[in-house]
C-alpha cells in the first residue's frame, strides 16, 4: 500500500473519531476528561519507518517480539509523554518490512479515549476508508460512521434501579488510602511516567500461549461431573478460572522460595508486595464489558471507555494445591456467579460508587500494587482480525509484549487456527514458574 494512501486514509478517519485530537485534562472536581479545541489540536504521533527484516522472518518466528523490527512499539502500555511534551491520544508506527514483504502497523490508544471495543471500531473504520481509497472506486459511496464519545450516552443508559455490590468489588473500590488519594491527584502526566516506569522494568515478561479448540472442549469435559446440570459455564469461565489458578500458583511458589532465606524472610515480607490478602484469599480482577448489559448501549455505538472490573475471591487453599478436574470446576462455577450476578442495576450502584469520590477510581490500582491480583481481560470477541486495507486480513495481532505483572489477556487467534490465545506478564521468576506447571504446559502451547 502506497504511503501516502495510508496516511490520507488516516487523516480522513480522524474526522470520525475527533476525540483523537483532544487534550487530555483534569477538571476542577478531580475527573479526567478530553477537551477537543478546533484552534489547538493535538494530532496523533504518526511515524513511519523502513526496516531490514523480511516478513517470512516473522512468520519463522510465529511473530515473536523479539523478532520483529527494532523499536516498533512507540510506546508502552500506559499513556505517557511524547516527545514534544504532550500526552497524544494515539501513536501510529507504520513498519515497511523487507523487499516490501509485509507491513507492520503498531496501533496504540489511550484507555482514557477507548476500551477495545472502541479501539477495534477506529481500527477497522480506518481499513474501510483505505479499502475503499485504495479501489478508486469513486461512484461507490464510503458508508458513513455513526459513533458516540460522550460519557453522558453511557450514564443515559443506567437504569434507576439499584443492586448491591458483592463484597470483594465494593471493597476494591471503596478502600481508600493516601496511596490513592495521591495518585488521583498528581496529573495524568506524573503518574503515567511512574506507572509506565514500574510496567517497562526488566524483571517483568511477556509470553503468548494458545489453547486449541479440542484442548478447551477436553477442559468442558473433564469438569461435567463437578459441575450442576442445570449450570452453564461458559469458554470464559473455564479460562479465567484456569489463568487465575496459574497465576496465584506461580506467585505461591515465589513465596514459599523466600521462606528459605532465614533471616532476609523478615525483610522480604516489608519489602516484596504481598499476593494474598489477609485473610488468605487469593483476588482475580475480571474485566466486565457494560454494553451487553445496559439496554440501548451497543446500539448507540458508544464507543468510549465502558469497562470495570469485578472482584472475585477464592480461599488460598482453593487456587494454590494444585490444577485438576475437580479444583477447576470449582473456581470456574465461581466466576460463572459473579459475572452472573452484574446486571444493569449492579452497573448503576458501581458508577454511583465511584461518581462519589474522584479519587476511588485509583483505589483498585493501589491495593493491586500491594496485593498484587491476577487481572483478566477476556478480548476473544474484538474484531481484530476484521481489518482489511484492501490486501487481506492481518496474518498476526498481539497486544503490546510487556503488559501489568498478572495481567492475562484472552485474545482471538487467526481464523485458520481457531481457539484462543492467551497472553500472560509475570515476573521472570514467576513465569518461571508458569512454564514449569505441567498442567498448563500439557494444555497450552508456547507461541512465543
Amino acid at each position: 500500500m502506497a504511503p501516502q494512501l495510508l496516511r490520507d486514509s488516516f487523516i480522513m478517519t480522524l474526522l470520525d473519531f475527533p476525540i483523537l485530537v483532544g487534550h487530555l485534562e483534569i477538571d476542577s472536581s478531580g475527573h479526567a476528561r478530553i477537551v477537543v479545541d478546533r484552534d489547538n489540536i493535538n494530532l496523533p504521533e504518526y511515524l513511519e519507518s523502513q526496516s531490514d527484516v523480511h516478513f517470512q522472518d516473522l512468520q519463522t518466528s510465529k511473530f515473536s517480539w523479539d523478532a520483529l523490527p527494532r523499536g516498533v512499539a512507540t510506546t508502552g502500555s500506559v499513556t505517557r509523554l511524547s516527545a514534544d511534551g504532550t500526552i497524544k491520544l494515539a501513536n501510529i508506527h507504520v513498519v515497511r518490512l523487507q523487499d516490501n514483504s509485509g507491513l507492520v502497523l503498531f496501533i496504540n490508544t489511550t484507555h482514557a479515549v477507548f476500551d477495545g471495543i472502541g479501539y477495534c471500531t477506529f481500527v477497522n473504520r480506518w481499513a474501510e476508508i483505505a479499502k475503499w481509497m485504495r479501489s478508486g472506486d469513486t461512484t461507490r459511496e464510503l458508508p458513513v460512521f455513526h459513533g458516540s464519545f460522550t460519557r453522558n450516552t453511557l450514564a443515559r443508559h443506567v437504569p434507576i434501579e439499584r443492586r448491591a455490590l458483592d463484597a470483594s468489588t465494593r471493597n476494591m473500590f471503596t478502600t481508600s488510602s493516601l496511596l490513592a488519594k495521591w495518585l488521583a491527584w498528581i496529573s495524568p502526566r506524573t503518574r503515567g511516567a511512574l506507572i509506565g516506569s514500574a510496567v517497562s522494568l526488566p524483571q517483568n515478561k511477556g509470553h503468548l500461549f494458545h489453547i486449541s479448540s479440542p484442548m478447551l472442549a477436553l477442559l468442558h469435559s473433564s469438569i461435567k461431573e463437578y459441575v450442576d446440570c442445570t449450570e452453564r459455564i461458559s469458554d470464559n469461565d473455564i479460562l479465567t478460572a484456569l489463568v487465575s489458578m496459574l497465576v496465584a500458583q506461580s506467585e505461591a511458589e515465589q513465596i514459599t522460595w523466600y521462606s528459605h532465606l532465614g533471616i532476609l524472610n523478615y525483610l522480604a515480607s516489608y519489602l516484596i508486595p504481598s499476593v494474598f490478602v489477609q485473610d488468605r484469599e487469593f483476588a482475580t480482577e475480571i474485566v466486565i464489558d457494560t454494553r451487553p448489559r445496559l439496554a440501548g448501549l451497543r446500539t448507540a455505538k458508544y464507543m468510549g471507555n465502558a469497562v470495570f472490573a469485578g472482584c472475585l475471591t477464592n480461599s488460598l487453599e482453593s487456587m494454590t494445591g494444585g490444577i485438576n478436574a475437580c479444583s477447576l470446576a470449582l473456581v470456574a462455577r465461581r466466576v460463572r456467579q459473579l459475572v452472573h450476578h452484574i446486571g444493569a442495576p449492579y452497573i448503576g450502584q458501581l458508577f454511583d460508587t465511584l461518581n462519589s469520590d474522584p479519587s476511588r477510581f485509583m483505589c483498585p490500582l493501589a491495593q493491586d500494587i500491594t496485593r498484587m491480583p491476577a487481572v483478566v481481560s477476556n478480548q476473544s470477541r474484538f474484531e481484530l482480525y476484521k481489518a482489511d486495507f484492501g490486501g487481506g486480513i492481518p496474518a498476526w495481532v498481539s497486544p503490546i509484549e510487556i503488559q501489568f505483572p498478572h495481567y492475562v489477556a484472552i485474545i482471538p487467534v487467526h481464523p485458520s487456527i481457531g481457539g484462543y490465545g492467551i497472553h500472560i506478564t509475570m515476573s521472570r521468576k514467576a513465569m518461571a514458574s508458569i512454564l514449569r506447571n505441567k498442567f498448563w504446559m500439557n494444555t497450552a502451547d508456547l507461541v512465543y
